[in-house]
């Protein structure tokens, strides 16, 4: 009977389906909670360096600043005692704050001593710790390496994902994609992915992802990178117009503020989660919510830089946390691209 429901609401598009999908998802938690992940807690080291990023270091009289990955709490409670001796830790959010999450946050939340919040409406379901103002991934991704170019903004739309899972919604990008192009009679799209599909996920995001590639190539207007290096997702950006990110199910994600540092502006489709795309009210004049590519702004070229910049956003973090803590307040440069961090000090 559960995989005839899923599979029937598989099929669905839109809103009614993801209101659906999630309040089944929820209850079928409440009455079977799925059993703890399983981490190896013998590598300490790893558990360090899977569950959060370093903002500061420890010194020999000042701790540092640890920025924990909520969705990596299973890694960050076995080690969190000895964490917390040098570090001050901050809970970040790296996806929807669904009621599970919420209740496990809580469960933990002796372990933090500072959350971010994107908004005010946020701040009463995360209040159990002072709250910094954030939407999380404004303290990951760097503006110093997406830089603002100058390049012909000859791409219309844009879209860059680590993997084109099922939240992610690949089809119906292209499906509004190319019914945009139609009804203006022609433009270009690039369609960019960390990696396809492995073993790690389920067959629905295989066959979705199957199905996309064998319609976008059959179509000169849309073009696939899979696996670009930074400096190529860099020059596409800078050609963009818009990124267009129409999932279902996410927080604040980096290609936002890759595409915003860039020039592009962003068009988001109205579900729960885009609340969190940023936390700087300035910014909403560079987002946009559309249920479907229409009635579209004229596209401007801004630096946002003037309204924030990562640099800013962490300090303002130090700031707040050294009023409390005796903390170290010399924060090292690092940046995100897709899942994976470079660390520049300095």
């Amino acid at each position: 009977m559960g995989a005839r429901l899923a599979a029937a609401l598989g099929d669905m598009d839109g809103f009614l389906a993801f209101r659906l999908r999630r309040l089944v998802w929820d209850a079928r938690q409440r009455l079977w909670p799925a059993a703890a992940r399983q981490v190896d807690i013998s590598d300490r080291a790893a558990l360090f360096g899977s569950a959060g990023f370093v903002l500061t270091p420890p010194t020999d009289h000042q701790r540092g600043i640890y920025l924990v990955n909520g969705t990596r709490l299973p890694e960050f409670e076995p080690i969190a005692d000895e964490v917390r001796e040098r570090y001050v830790t901050v809970l970040t959010h790296w996806w929807e704050l669904s009621p599970q999450r919420v209740r496990e946050y809580r469960r933990l939340a002796a372990l933090f001593d500072c959350v971010v919040s994107p908004s005010e409406r946020l701040d009463r379901t995360l209040g159990f710790a002072p709250i910094y103002r954030s939407n999380s991934l404004d303290l990951f991704v760097d503006d110093t390496i997406w830089p603002l170019l100058d390049r012909p903004r000859d791409i219309d739309f844009v879209e860059s994902v680590s993997v084109p899972w099922v939240h992610k919604r690949p089809l119906a990008w292209l499906r509004d994609v190319r019914g945009y192009f139609d009804r203006e009679s022609g433009g270009k799209a690039v369609y960019m992915a960390k990696r396809e599909p492995n073993e790690k996920e389920d067959e629905r995001c295989h066959r979705e992802w199957r199905q996309f590639l064998g319609e976008a190539e059959g179509d000169d207007r849309i073009s696939v990178s899979v696996g670009g290096s930074q400096a190529e997702v860099l020059e596409t950006y800078n050609r963009a117009r818009f990124l267009y990110h129409p999932s279902s199910s996410d927080f604040g994600p980096r290609c936002i503020w890759e595409a915003l540092y860039t020039g592009a502006m962003v068009a988001l489709q109205p579900f729960p989660w885009v609340g969190s795309a940023t936390a700087r009210p300035e910014l909403w004049q560079r987002i946009v919510l559309r249920k479907r590519l229409a009635d579209l702004p004229e596209h401007t070229v801004v630096d946002i830089r003037e309204w924030q910049t990562a640099h800013d956003v962490r300090r303002g973090l130090v700031d707040m946390l050294a009023e409390r803590h005796d903390v170290n307040r010399e924060f090292e440069r690092f940046t995100m691209f897709s899942s994976s961090r470079v660390i520049a000090g300095g």
